[in-house]
């Protein structure tokens, strides 16, 4: 058989469009579908953004998953701790990041028991479903590293490694095996 009939058979092969119409046409819906999220997430996700008691509400039971920072402005530690947030919220799109000041949203503050600051409440899908209290559940000091943190937060499920952009904190299999340590 020469070349020429080889390569005429493999285009034969190729003829039945309609298969291959049929995937790519399934993964470009799946494309477009990705960047109409991403879209999104861009547009209400990202970063670490500053509410009031009027809006908490509204924005916890907007998204998926949220990460709420309950803080004093004077406090040191809350401080310290939105820095990490702040970088976890470019990182990690589908996971949405907020913050609300304690003194101001006492009615949040009494009805989630918040009585020691920094805290952090974990929502999926509108429910309160854990919470962190001061830094102990991520090294217990000022200096902890942002994988704990993020590794904590994933315990709860609530961030979405599926949309991680940019650096990537910590990946979801070493979440699951606790490969991230204090001494590492």
């Amino acid at each position: 058989m020469s070349e020429n009939n080889t390569n005429n058979g493999l285009d034969e092969d190729f003829d039945d469009d309609d298969e291959l119409a049929k995937i790519r046409e399934q993964r470009m819906k799946q494309l477009k579908e990705e960047s109409k999220l991403k879209q999104k997430f861009l547009s209400t996700h990202g970063e670490l953004k500053e509410i009031d008691e009027q809006d908490f509400l509204k924005e916890v039971t907007g998204a998926d998953n949220v990460v709420v920072h309950f803080y004093h402005p004077d406090f040191q530690r809350c401080k310290i701790l939105d820095k990490s947030l702040d970088i976890l919220a470019k990182t990690h799109l589908g996971t949405k990041f907020l913050k609300i000041n304690a003194e101001k949203a006492q009615f949040f503050t009494g009805k989630l028991g918040i009585r020691v600051l920094p805290t952090l409440v974990f929502f999926s899908n509108g429910i309160a479903v854990d919470r962190c209290v001061g830094f102990d559940d991520f090294g217990g000091n000022d200096s902890f590293k942002i994988e704990q943190l993020a590794m904590r937060i994933s315990k709860a499920g609530v961030l979405d490694f599926k949309h991680t952009t940019g650096l990537k904190i910590i990946s979801k299999q070493d979440a699951k095996n606790n490969k991230f340590k204090e001494d590492d």
